[in-house]
């Protein structure tokens, strides 16, 4: 269990360094872990042992940390709440650039079309659906990407799929921070301003997720209940 301590000690040096390092440091990889992929996280420690920086995703999740770590995190998620709007905001008085994949064809179409609107001045020099009917289209956007050499590359694949894409594409020779976005490219497609001001403001997000989004009523179980046992049993047992 000495590879919890390990994934709660990238969380904190990424909280102390944000968002000055972690918007300046290139070779960088960022993901976010949330309550629902916390399981993820537990089965595949090597995997998320090689990202370069962990933010946490979720309240409760937040309070564990500083409950028994005895820590001082923050919610932060690549959304217009916390990262993604404070990245856009830093690009758009910025020359550096930026890269999208993920989602349906349409829908990051639309996504792209309401970053450009909302910040007119981030550099954006290119953008991908996340669906490969081969290998061979897999390999062809890796090298695209490492070509273009953007700044900054944000994967929207879901978890696991945009963690190991990260990687992949870091170790064919990408040299800028790159970061996963979970299913933010989708639901911005609708609007960058995903959640309601007053959602965010009492921290009702998974419930607004839970009352919005199909399948979500499957993570409810997992959310409330096997989480906080599974993360309060790993404390213990990485104390030992």
């Amino acid at each position: 269990m000495n590879e919890i301590r390990k994934i709660i000690s990238k969380i904190e040096v990424s909280e102390i360094n944000y968002p000055n390092q972690i918007f300046n440091e290139e070779g960088r990889l960022y993901t976010f872990i949330n309550p629902y992929s916390y399981h993820f996280v537990r089965k595949k420690l090597a995997l998320f042992g090689q990202m370069d920086g962990l933010f946490v995703d979720g309240m409760l999740m937040c309070l564990l940390c500083n409950i028994l770590y005895g820590l001082k995190i923050h919610r932060r998620s690549f959304d217009n709440t916390t990262v993604a709007k404070d990245l856009f905001s830093y690009l758009s008085h910025s020359v550096r650039s930026i890269y999208f994949i993920g989602a349906s064809e349409d829908e990051i179409a639309r996504s792209i079309a309401n970053y450009k609107r909302a910040y007119p001045k981030m550099n954006i020099i290119g953008y991908r659906n996340g669906f490969f009917r081969t290998k061979r289209e897999r390999e062809e956007a890796i090298e695209k990407i490492v070509s273009l050499s953007p700044d900054f590359l944000v994967v929207g694949m879901g978890t696991i799929l945009q963690e190991e894409f990260l990687l992949e594409v870091k170790n064919r020779g990408f040299c800028g921070i790159g970061f996963s976005c979970g299913g933010y490219v989708r639901q911005s497609a609708e609007g960058i301003e995903y959640f309601p001001k007053w959602i965010d403001k009492f921290n009702l997000r998974a419930f607004y997720r839970l009352y919005k989004e199909k399948g979500m009523f499957r993570r409810l179980y997992n959310v409330l209940l096997e989480f906080p046992v599974l993360f309060i049993y790993d404390f213990f047992m990485s104390k030992r």
